[in-house]
């Protein structure tokens, strides 16, 4: 091969190799660029009246676009509570339809003597079909509508220390601080239920290693539970000023707010972040004020979305249940209750065995449903090798007591 001949080929491979860099980097920015959205293909029809094809074509298309978000509605919500809303989603989500859909293109069409058919390709735009079903309500109904307690210490210009409540001394009264006020109306906007710690005082017992500032994960927990939370917001609020803005009186003031959720029946945290805010203002403690107001809702806002997604994934998905069996004689009977789960419990997806020690085995089951529906088929259940009683249940976990037969 001369040497022009090679120059000519690495300059040819030279090329491909851009050409194929360009085109994986267009497909990356593609996939990144479609993130929140879903490509559904739907049919739909349209009656010819009067002979009138382009009425029918576009009742058609219609059509096919409302049965897209359809699709779309049905992936994120169950079936059964489909049918329970089927009113609120026709009048609310389905005849808003084109507000969903970012594009679509027709398929195939199908002209027949007194319909018309057609088949389309619809982006759906998932992020804000999904924040209409929030705040119609849907999602969260379907996922139980956890309880919901708040843990937040607060510091705000003029004060020398963190405020919290759960650090009062016997018989002293505190209010609410402002972060905690402004994150429990935001949830309540949304439809969730919130614990109501001053009313629940008498119930709800602050040992003294709990009075502390920086709450663990499990001290969070226990607080928590004393109040039947399904999951507890903790964390802390700071406001402070940085000083004069130039040469005037008024005053820069920032807030930062570091919050996480933990599911109070396996201590799974389900979100976590932290969210800053400024305000200006000629008083500083009005301007805190305002500050901690906004980084609340900032905050608020990705603790709800997170949340509702977590427990969504119990409704339509696999979910990890957390089972606990006592009454087990030994492994041979652990072998037999594995297998029992496994081939004649349905949605029961997998078993993973964590420990076993005495009579009581502790396993991990991948369940298609939630802790509930698994609770509902073992309690309907008639096993040949076991009498099975189901203990307790809760979001997450599971016990029961089995008994040879």
């Amino acid at each position: 091969m001369s040497c022009g001949s090679f120059e000519k080929g690495v300059g040819l491979l030279r090329k491909d190799a851009f050409i194929g860099l360009f085109t994986a980097l267009m497909l990356l920015s593609w996939s990144v660029g479609v993130s929140g959205q879903q490509v559904i293909t739907a049919e739909g029809v349209g009656v010819v009246i009067g002979g009138d094809r382009a009425i029918a074509r576009d009742n058609a298309v219609n059509d096919a676009l409302r049965k897209a978000v359809e699709q779309a509605v049905g992936t994120m919500v169950s079936s059964e509570t489909l049918v329970q809303n089927f009113q609120t989603l026709n009048d609310r989500i389905y005849t808003q339809t084109r507000g969903y859909i970012q594009n679509y293109r027709i398929l195939s069409e199908i002209p027949g003597p007194n319909l018309h058919q057609v088949t389309i390709q619809a982006t759906v735009a998932m992020g804000d079909l999904q924040k209409d079903l929030q705040a119609l309500g849907i999602l969260l109904g379907q996922v139980g509508k956890p309880r919901i307690m708040i843990l937040i210490a607060e510091q705000n210009i003029g004060k020398q220390s963190y405020t919290y409540w759960w650090g009062y001394q016997r018989g002293e009264q505190i209010d609410l601080t402002i972060a905690e006020n402004t994150i429990m109306d935001r949830f309540r906007e949304k439809g969730f239920d919130l614990v109501d710690h001053i009313a629940q005082a008498k119930d709800i017992k602050v040992a003294p290693p709990l009075q502390v500032v920086d709450l663990s994960n499990q001290a969070a927990v226990t607080l928590g539970k004393q109040a039947d939370a399904e999951v507890v917001i903790v964390g802390k609020a700071l406001a402070k000023s940085v000083g004069s803005i130039a040469g005037t009186s008024m005053k820069s003031v920032q807030a930062n707010i570091s919050l996480r959720a933990i599911q109070t029946d396996n201590a799974r945290v389900l979100s976590s972040g932290s969210e800053h805010a400024a305000a200006v203002h000629i008083d500083e403690v009005t301007g805190g004020t305002e500050a901690l107001k906004k980084a609340s809702v900032k905050i608020s806002d990705k603790m709800m979305d997170d949340i509702i997604k977590n427990f969504q994934k119990r409704v339509g998905g696999t979910t990890v249940v957390q089972l606990t069996v006592t009454g087990l004689s030994g492994h041979e009977d652990l072998r037999k209750f594995k297998n029992l789960l496994q081939g004649q419990v349905r949605g029961v997806e997998g078993v993973y065995e964590r420990s076993f020690l005495g009579n009581v085995a502790k396993m991990d089951v991948d369940i298609k449903g939630s802790a509930q529906s698994l609770s509902e088929e073992i309690s309907q259940k008639s096993f040949k090798e076991f009498i099975v009683q189901v203990i307790s249940s809760t979001w997450n976990t599971i016990e029961v007591n089995v008994t040879p037969r």
